[in-house]
């Protein structure tokens, strides 16, 4: 379990982290794909709900590596990768460097590129 909480707490702290950094690179890509931005916001308001099911966090990162652009294709996969082998109780993933590389790429490119964070004028968020 604690290697679970650990790689929730690393997404957690990417996202703020993407979300502080005020780097804009929408721009300069092309829009995801709305199967993509409904997966992020699918993870990014249920996963910290999902504290200890491993399965149900893995098949919401699932989701969105099978739509991820190709510029964080491979990161989403990495990402998929280390959350799968956490569930199958491999607790090495956790701290790896280029495991929360590939995560805050793959959560730069959904905060960026889908708006997770824009708030709208009635106080909404999200996509």
């Amino acid at each position: 379990m604690h290697a679970l909480r650990a790689v929730v707490a690393l997404g957690l702290l990417a996202a703020a982290l993407a979300a502080c950094s005020g780097k804009n690179e929408a721009s300069s890509q092309p829009m995801p794909s709305k199967a993509f931005c409904q997966a992020a916001y699918d993870f990014d308001t249920k996963a910290p709900k999902l504290i200890g099911k491993v399965e149900q966090q893995t098949a919401l990162v699932q989701r969105m590596a099978d739509h991820a652009p190709k510029d964080v294709a491979k990161d989403a996969r990495t990402v998929l990768d280390a959350m799968q082998r956490v569930s199958a109780g491999d607790k090495s993933v956790v701290d790896k460097p280029a495991i929360q590389t590939a995560l805050e790429n793959v959560e730069r490119r959904a905060i960026n590129g889908c708006a997770l964070y824009k708030q709208d004028k009635s106080g909404g968020g999200g996509i």
